[in-house]
């Protein structure tokens, strides 16, 4: 967009600005359009659809239309003296075009952004609120299609190339993973709700007799894996996904996109390394994290001080990796690919450092718990 504004300054010979506009401005660039409406409607109701104008004239500057980004539309500002009438028709016609060859052309998906919209203000207000068991307002035209069972999805990007992460490029993308619609609205800055039929997920009942063995958050894990691959293929950055089990989202919305957060917060300051992140995964971080910081303190002063041992990354991998595989020697060994006898001496050299051997299961719990309580401590 930056470039096509200026090139479209070498042909007007002035500045342009592309602006934000505020919601109210933002209200003034549709056109409405009455079409007859369509089922479940009556027959012979009308519904409106709106679209946007090529071109708008505001007091002494003129607007072109560029895309839609979290309900508000962004224009291309021009002074009024610049162009002339003809040179406004045909900057419309271009911009008109580019937004339906970039995937932007928001004319047809007002009413659905405006939806999206009051649906991520409403999830936010009632979780500022703590109102985390709310049920969906009956104004609000989503309600109906969130009343299925479905699963929810959070996925967050903390690089400053998130801006470059479009809701329709993603949705689109989505969209052909999931086989299937869903439900995508941007909650905060590069933060967004995914939700979706719960059999999209799941499988259809034939190919749940066929994985019968296999659990829904077993299904879930597994599905998310690849979710990440693919979106962290497409775009440079550092996303984290977390995922639930599926629910009703006609209540209790906002606490799951609250625990959602919470999930991901708890992900990124437990285990720095992974990016997708579940709630069921995470129960013993979530007790380490409610413990005040004082208590917190006096129990690693307590325990003893292994700050060198766990600020080491090898030793850190090693312990992570064993008690993830469940204290497993042999499976520990394979997913380092180191040997067998190779591990056994770095957790000797655990056990002279500490005097806590990790193949006791007692020793095992105090070593875990003091790690964790570490990473959440020595990191403020």
């Amino acid at each position: 967009m930056e470039t096509l504004r200026s090139k479209l300054e070498q042909v007007v010979g002035g500045t342009l600005h592309i602006k934000e506009l505020s919601k109210q401005q933002s209200e003034s660039v549709y056109l409405p359009v009455t079409v007859s409406g369509k089922a479940p409607l009556k027959k012979g109701k009308q519904t409106e659809h709106r679209s946007l104008q090529d071109v708008v004239m505001v007091e002494d500057k003129v607007w072109f239309p560029l895309f839609i980004k979290n309900g508000r539309v962004h224009v291309i500002e021009a002074s009024s003296e610049l162009v002339n009438d003809e040179v406004s028709r045909l900057i419309g016609v271009l911009l008109s075009a580019v937004r339906e060859q970039t995937g932007d052309a928001v004319e047809a998906q007002g009413d659905e952004e405006r939806e999206l919209l009051r649906l991520s203000q409403w999830i936010q207000e009632q979780l500022d609120l703590g109102h985390g068991d709310a049920e969906l307002p009956d104004d609000l035209e989503l309600k109906r299609l969130l009343s299925a069972e479905m699963t929810p999805f959070l996925l967050t990007c903390e690089s400053i190339h998130a801006s470059d992460v479009k809701g329709s490029q993603l949705k689109k993308l989505l969209r052909s993973y999931f086989d299937g619609e869903v439900v995508l609205a941007a909650l905060r800055d590069n933060e967004w709700l995914i939700l979706a039929r719960k059999e999209l997920v799941a499988g259809s009942n034939d190919e749940k007799e066929e994985d019968n063995g296999e659990s829904e958050t077993d299904m879930l894990s597994a599905f998310c894996m690849g979710l990440y691959e693919l979106i962290a293929s497409e775009w440079v950055g550092a996303f984290h996904l977390s995922a639930a089990p599926s629910f009703i989202p006609l209540k209790s919305l906002p606490g799951t996109v609250g625990m959602l957060r919470e999930t991901i917060f708890l992900g990124r300051t437990f285990h720095v390394s992974e990016h997708v992140h579940f709630p069921w995964e995470l129960l013993l971080e979530r007790l380490i994290y409610s413990i005040p910081m004082e208590q917190r303190r006096r129990f690693l002063e307590q325990a003893g001080d292994h700050g060198v041992l766990f600020s080491d990354n090898e030793t850190l991998s090693t312990l992570e990796t064993f008690f993830q595989l469940d204290c497993n020697v042999s499976e520990t060994a394979k997913r380092l690919y180191i040997h067998r006898n190779t591990l056994l001496y770095r957790l000797d050299k655990i056990k002279q450092e500490t005097n806590l051997d990790v193949r006791s299961f007692g020793d095992a719990v105090l070593v875990k718990l003091t790690m964790l309580l570490y990473k959440v401590t020595k990191r403020k």
